[in-house]
């Protein structure tokens, strides 16, 4: 016998939060009603929950990972149809339930087909260096000590831009395949900061907290460019325990935008801290 589904509200999120104290996007299972452990998928449905609607489904378009950020997640979110608010109200509603880590920008809605993730054209990830301390950017930023050669940094960076196998730069499933089209690296100072750009078709987990540690690790001299190029072209085992080994804190990085079909280009980053 067939299991009638109910019809469903469709909606488009545009979130942005603080992942300083969640563990990353993904709803957690049963690990998600223990003490200390959070997620911003976690906090969302709770409270929809509480404000006494009917859950179908929610996707986010972006798996940030514990500690990572979003300027721009997107995400589609599917209610009952009967009893679900209009936008403005859901927004409204969204706003007064949720943990001050997670904002809404946006609500709209949207076709029951649309998907955050697989219709997603292409992602930005911003990473913040931070050249000095700063006494209060330290969730948001990575101090790094030393100096750093801003010619190197800028060679070992713009060396991912391509259709490479990243299998040396990111912790992989056994079923998934590492090649990625990263359509552009950027690097942009600003003040204190120095900002990394990486926009790709899609990304791994701790992909470019790996990228960020490589780039900086040739920039205070410890690694040669070459190397990435190397380890891009022949990706090993031995090369991802290495590079894993050098990953980025997560404290710096923020997923900023998720494009899709007729959205614009996106233009020259912003910082996304001010250190005055």
């Amino acid at each position: 016998m067939a299991v009638k589904v109910p019809p469903i509200a469709a909606f488009r999120l545009l979130l942005e939060y603080d992942g300083s104290r969640f563990q990353g996007w993904q709803r957690q299972g049963a690990k998600q009603s223990r003490e200390g452990v959070r997620t911003v998928a976690g906090s969302l449905e709770h409270a929809i929950h509480e404000a006494g609607l009917r859950l179908v489904y929610l996707g986010g378009a972006g798996r940030t990972d514990a500690g990572v950020h979003a300027l721009g997640q997107v995400a589609h979110l599917h209610l009952e149809a009967k009893g679900a608010p209009r936008p403005g109200e859901l927004r409204r509603i969204l706003d007064a339930a949720l943990p001050q880590d997670i904002a809404v920008r946006d609500v709209r809605t949207c076709p029951p087909r649309f998907h955050a993730r697989h219709d997603a054209v292409d992602r930005t990830y911003l990473y913040q260096i931070s050249r000095r301390r700063s006494a209060f950017g330290k969730p948001w930023i990575w101090w790094v000590k030393r100096n750093l050669d801003l010619d190197r940094l800028g060679h070992a960076w713009t060396a991912f831009e391509g259709d490479h196998d990243l299998s040396a730069f990111a912790d992989l499933d056994a079923e998934e395949d590492g090649r990625s089209r990263i359509l552009s690296c950027d690097v942009v100072e600003a003040g204190a900061l120095i900002l990394l750009r990486v926009r790709a078709t899609h990304f791994f987990r701790r992909q470019v907290r790996r990228m960020v540690g490589a780039s900086v690790a040739c920039a205070l001299g410890e690694e040669e460019p070459r190397r990435v190029l190397e380890d891009l072209r022949n990706p090993t085992e031995a090369a991802n325990l290495y590079w894993g080994a050098k990953a980025a804190p997560s404290s710096g990085l923020f997923l900023e935008t998720v494009r899709y079909a007729g959205d614009p280009e996106p233009g020259p980053p912003k910082p996304t801290l001010f250190i005055p």
